[in-house]
């Protein structure tokens, strides 16, 4: 009788403990079901930033720029980009002439975008890392911009506006990145029409003011 018990006690343990190895056995097969958030890299308060990029929707005349920004990062979700600032070498297409002497028409567009500034509201939602030739792994974040603007026409005009848009940011190292934006800027004349202007950047930042507890953890 007490040997049927310690039978029937060991036939119990193995149909308990049988599915467990059974599990983790498919699990290793199938590459385990772990789950891990990693947290954000180590982020400074402060960037300043420098970007080139185009003005390309115009077609009298396309945009060479070169833009200027310092942003203070309140959290990994959070910043504002206090001031930016841009300066657009303007390239003719051209089409006035042409249309002066196939048509005899003079064009009526307004002036070409000169310069603007802008401050904007920055959110980060989403950063992950990204596998690079399947040989290097860097980290990058997605973040959306949102804010007022005033731009500087060639015909003296000074509209207000807004701008808002996207950009991608990968982290070259504890103080480097690299940027990728586009963003729309809308500006109002008179109240009444806007001028929008799509704008693409690449640029490199530069972070700093690293907190005491982050110095010490890379």
């Amino acid at each position: 009788m007490t040997a049927l018990v310690r039978a029937a006690a060991l036939l119990l343990t193995l149909c308990c403990v049988a599915p467990r190895y059974a599990r983790a056995d498919a699990a290793s097969e199938q590459g385990g079901e772990l789950y891990s958030i990693e947290k954000r890299r180590l982020m400074g308060s402060h960037e300043i930033s420098i970007s080139i990029g185009t003005l390309p929707l115009d077609a009298f005349g396309k945009g060479l720029t070169v833009q200027g920004n310092y942003t203070y990062h309140f959290s990994h979700l959070v910043g504002w980009e206090l001031i930016g600032g841009t300066y657009s070498f303007v390239i003719g297409t051209g089409l006035d002439d042409q249309l002066r002497d196939r048509f005899d028409a003079q064009s009526e567009a307004e002036g070409d975008l000169e310069a603007f500034i802008h401050s904007d509201v920055v959110f980060k939602p989403l950063y992950g890392k990204i596998a690079w030739l399947n040989d290097k792994l860097l980290a990058a974040e997605l973040f959306f911009t949102l804010g007022p603007a005033l731009g500087f026409f060639t015909d003296q005009s000074r509209p207000v506006g807004a701008n808002v848009g996207f950009g991608l940011r990968f982290f070259l190292g504890r103080y480097f990145s690299a940027r990728f934006e586009m963003r729309d800027y809308m500006f109002f004349p008179d109240f009444s029409d806007f001028r929008n202007h799509l704008y693409i950047s690449l640029g490199l930042g530069l972070t700093f003011g690293f907190s005491d507890t982050d110095s010490n953890d890379e």
